[in-house]
């Protein structure tokens, strides 16, 4: 299989790169993350003028994700229609492949559960609230509805119960720290809040052994897929999700845990916001923030869904099972792996079969911001080397001179097609016994290959050796 992988969804660089050699050598595949930022927006949005293949894949780790690619190429298009009269549309397959797990790195027994949750001073009876990921309440899911639904919860357990909510992540700076430490305290007083360091893998075993049921209610742009939930299945965990982007292909609702409805506004109410983004009037952290905060997970239907899985051992013991299956047979990298190879020997023999039909596309040939200096810049010089220019031999130096003058400091760099004396000294004494010659005749007598001979002649000319005969 001729291709390259590259671990992001930016194709600029790379079909660049691959122009020099000819499109038809081999594919591209790239794999998308957040496409929310304007970057990967552009990057995405240039998928439909960049010289990129039917051999070609971006790989979209969701349905929702292929959705917003879609949408954004779509837009391009009718611009370039409406524009242009774009009608060749040439694109990468865009297939829907999630990320994967390691499923043996969740395998916890009822000793680590005991351990864990002794660490923690958990009492046996207590229910266990987990969230694992970044702590972020404008770049991954504002944590209100979870405190609040937890803090209503809390009211009908047992008296010598409690709830439990051990958040697992980072903060990424001091203010957001304040702000989840603090409104933890105000939002859900009557629930223990536990705040460990997620980069530490440690902390992270003693998380998703110590859980009762995980939740993730994601309600942000950034994100496209989230691999959380399918830790906690894989765990042996129920999960409660947010009904959003990649939650919506990895969570069975009412199997593996439950989703819970969102809504946001619909399409053109947030053209102001996009405007103002673009123009830079608010950052890309206010951009996502704002989306974040005119989108809702319905709260009530969370409460309700909460109380059954706290209420029913039983019930959190059967979405676990069912989710550790699905983990392990459709989310284990062997599993995805497997995908990722198909997907591969499709490329290969759609780019043997159909190259043909591309073949002017894939001539080699640089791009047009990248092109030959001495083309590009053709009409800067006197004139251009070639075969039949007379060149004579100065009275400036003699050959043991040309060694000293290519290692100065200032000459002494690295050039293409120019790396020996010994080529330049050879030339020059041709020259020497020629007294004038044109490059033709030097080629007769000298087996080196065009390119080189043209670029030492060059050198030798530069330096004073040679002269143009007028």
């Amino acid at each position: 299989f001729g291709g390259i992988f590259m671990p992001g969804p930016g194709f600029d660089e790379f079909v660049k790169i691959r122009s020099f050699f000819g499109h038809d050598r081999y594919s591209l595949i790239g794999i998308t993350h957040t496409t929310a930022s304007k970057r990967i927006m552009q990057s995405i949005q240039s998928l439909v003028t960049l010289p990129v293949m039917p051999w070609d894949a971006l790989i979209c780790t969701s349905q929702s994700v292929l959705d917003t690619v879609t949408n954004i190429i779509d837009n391009r298009v009718n611009f370039l229609k409406e524009r242009y009269g774009y009608k060749n549309r040439i694109l990468p397959k865009l297939p829907v492949i999630p990320l994967g797990i390691d499923e043996n790195e969740f395998n916890y027994s009822d000793s680590d559960r005991v351990t864990s949750r002794k660490e923690l001073n958990i009492n046996e009876d207590d229910i266990v609230v987990i969230f694992v990921g970044r702590l972020s309440f404008h770049a991954k899911a504002h944590h209100f509805p979870m405190y609040k639904a937890l803090e209503e919860c809390s009211k009908g357990l047992k008296d010598d119960q409690k709830i439990h909510l051990i958040q697992t992540g980072w903060f990424n700076n001091n203010y957001i720290e304040t702000a989840f430490i603090d409104e933890a305290k105000d939002i859900c007083p009557s629930v223990k809040c536990h705040f460990l360091d997620g980069r530490d893998q440690r902390n992270k075993k003693i998380t998703l052994s110590a859980g009762d049921l995980f939740m993730s209610l994601s309600d942000n742009i950034q994100e496209t897929f989230g691999i959380t939930p399918i830790e906690a299945m894989a765990s042996g965990i129920p999960v409660i999700v947010s009904d959003w982007n990649g939650y919506k292909d990895t969570v069975r609702n009412n199997v593996d845990g439950f989703k819970i409805p969102t809504i946001t506004l619909p399409k053109g109410y947030g053209e102001d916001l996009a405007f103002e983004h673009m123009i830079n009037k608010i950052n890309y952290d206010t951009y996502l923030a704002s989306t974040s905060l005119l989108t809702a997970i319905d709260i009530q239907v969370l409460i309700n869904k909460l109380l059954l899985l706290i209420n029913d051992k039983d019930l959190r013991k059967r979405f676990g099972t069912e989710g550790k299956k699905r983990a392990k047979s459709e989310f284990s990298w062997k599993f995805i792996l497997d995908r990722y190879e198909l997907l591969a020997n499709e490329l290969d023999e759609i780019r043997l079969k159909e190259s043909k039909k591309f073949s002017d596309l894939s001539r080699p040939k640089l791009p047009s911001e990248a092109l030959d200096p001495f083309d590009i810049f053709s009409s800067y010089p006197t004139t251009s080397i070639n075969d039949k220019i007379l060149i004579t031999k100065t009275n400036l130096y003699n050959k043991e001179e040309i060694d000293k003058i290519y290692n100065l400091k200032s000459v002494k760099l690295e050039v293409p097609k120019l790396n020996t004396v010994n080529n330049l000294e050879l030339i020059y004494k041709e020259f020497e016994n020629n007294k004038e010659c044109t490059i033709s005749d030097i080629e007769k007598i000298i087996d080196i290959e065009k390119d080189e001979l043209y670029s030492c002649v060059l050198w030798l000319l530069k330096f004073g050796f040679l002269s143009v005969k007028e």
